[in-house]
């Protein structure tokens, strides 16, 4: 695995207010990248009728007693006009306990992710705002276990009721009709082409979480997945990530099938995924309850075939089996001071002029307009700039929403003046800098195309008085890979991550990592 197999935009993470450039040219500056975050042990048992932010009465009012089950929520912020994240890894302190899978029953409601995240829609600025939620479950870990993610001619007796190909991913059916999606139930087999032991291009063996949370939404009117996989203390997970056991739990996470050498990226209606983003998130330190999965015969509620769990999950049990009231996490049997680290990358930007090669499609250009402004140097606003479009007369022939026909919209082509759509190499991006191997002068090479910007930040967080602690959040300790030292906010919990599909960009929230990785050949 490599660290420029993670792009993060879910969706996708980032955090603190200082860049380190790593490698590149001189000649080019990345995009400012200056993310905030906060995070406290909390009762989600309270409203906070403001989850973005920060001061009210009802947030951080968890009990921070030495081996009290309490929730924690975290929260990250990117401003207006920075680039997206690119990756994350967040560490829990190994000193916590958390409950292993295999003792939580499966489909148990284990945590609840809100988001809300800035997009650009059909070839369109990057102006819309869409809120995002998740409830979490626990979700199986054996991996002798396991379904396909999508359909395909290996299952050909897979048809709707209609006689028609059903294409929908196998994760989302519920072949036993438990009220669970078959991925919550088994194992993805993806996962273990995505996650694995050896550093770089090796093959190596399929890590083993000890724990994956999995939670479906519907975005853009399509069924999205996100998963969470947490891994023993001083697994290895990238080359550039430490991973010293003092570290803790390093936390992965999965958006649909990114990053899987098999997939292919498909056209889609969100073409941008940019900044503004914020996102809350919240981990259960006791189970609830999931309404859906009820006894057999009794009635659900239409939401579980969608989503596998109610959409307002409650505190107290009302189905047969209850799954509430399992411990999932427990602070600190020793009173003190507990850091939780996360260590960050920002998105590169080959041409130096603060727009993200993602959304950038003139990569190579310094761009004369604003993509995040309607029709700011794209006249024609076919989402081209002027600074590499052909033709940016509406007048004359401009305004051609996808300039190379490959099928991929302007703004969603990673190469969108040089055909490599579905039949040439389909959007294929070796080295992961989001540049298309059609247009990348170094398609082996990532570090060419822009700088990874990487941060590293901590948040303190204390246990051992009695009782709920203060209500506002401490400020963090930020810590850049420089060694300087820069004040702003921080993070812990399960940090918070919102990634961008590729082909198509679809957002949702996570905590930790996310890898994306174009097939190989």
């Amino acid at each position: 695995m490599k660290l420029q197999h993670l792009l993060l935009g879910g969706a996708a993470l980032a955090v603190v207010s200082l860049l380190v450039l790593l490698g590149g040219t001189d000649a080019a500056r990345a995009g400012t990248f200056n993310p905030t975050m906060t995070a406290c042990l909390d009762d989600a048992t309270t409203v906070d009728l403001d989850l973005f932010a920060t001061g009210d009465p009802e947030e951080c009012d968890g009990d921070n007693s030495a081996g009290a089950n309490s929730d924690f929520t975290t929260g990250f912020n990117l401003p207006s006009g920075d680039v997206n994240f690119a990756a994350a890894v967040f560490f829990i302190p190994s000193e916590w306990s958390i409950t292993p899978g295999e003792d939580i029953p499966i489909g148990t409601i284990v945590g609840r992710l809100t988001a809300s995240a800035t997009l650009g829609l059909l070839n369109g600025a990057c102006l819309n705002t869409l809120p995002v939620i998740f409830n979490m479950m626990n979700a199986s870990i054996d991996p002798s276990d396991t379904v396909l993610y999508l359909d395909s001619e290996e299952d050909p007796d897979d048809v709707k009721p209609s006689g028609q190909e059903d294409l929908d991913p196998e994760y989302f059916e519920d072949a036993d009709k438990s009220g669970l999606q078959d991925g919550i139930e088994k194992y993805p087999d993806f996962i273990a082409r995505v996650l694995d032991d050896k550093p770089g291009d090796e093959v190596g063996n399929p890590l083993q979480p000890i724990r994956r949370s999995a939670g479906i939404t519907i975005v853009a009117g399509a069924k999205v997945l996100l998963q969470f996989l947490i891994f023993e203390p001083g697994t290895f997970i990238d080359e550039r990530i430490p991973n010293e056991r003092e570290l803790g739990y390093p936390s992965v996470t999965l958006l649909q099938n990114i990053g899987d050498p098999a997939a292919d990226p498909i056209p889609g209606p969100i073409t941008d995924f940019c900044t503004p983003l914020l996102t809350s998130n919240t981990s259960f330190g006791l189970s609830r309850d999931n309404a859906c999965t009820d006894a057999p015969g009794a009635q659900l509620d239409p939401i579980c075939s969608v989503s596998s769990a109610p959409f307002e999950p409650g505190v107290e049990a009302t189905t047969d089996p209850d799954e509430s009231g399992v411990p999932l996490s427990t602070n600190p049997e020793e009173p003190g001071t507990y850091t939780f680290t996360t260590i960050a990358a920002g998105q590169r930007d080959a041409d130096g002029d603060g727009i993200e090669n993602s959304m950038d499609t003139c990569p190579f250009a310094a761009n004369e307009g604003d993509p995040r402004i309607p029709g700011d140097g794209d006249a024609d606003e076919d989402g081209l700039d002027k600074a590499c479009d052909p033709n940016d007369d509406r007048l004359n022939g401009g305004t051609n929403s996808d300039q190379d026909l490959d099928g991929y919209l302007n703004r969603q082509d990673n190469c969108p003046i040089e055909p490599n759509g579905d039949e040439g190499t389909n959007q294929r991006d070796t080295d992961d800098d989001t540049i298309g191997d059609e247009c990348d002068p170094n398609p082996d090479d990532d570090d060419a195309q822009g700088e990874l910007t990487i941060v590293e930040i901590s948040q303190d967080i204390t246990v051992g008085e009695a009782g709920p602690p203060d209500q506002e959040t401490p400020p963090a300790d930020e810590t850049p890979t420089d060694g300087s030292d820069e004040d702003g906010g921080g993070g812990g919990g399960t940090i918070i991550i919102i990634v961008a599909v590729i082909a198509g960009v679809v957002v949702l929230g996570g905590g930790g990592y996310y890898f994306i990785r174009r097939r190989s050949a």
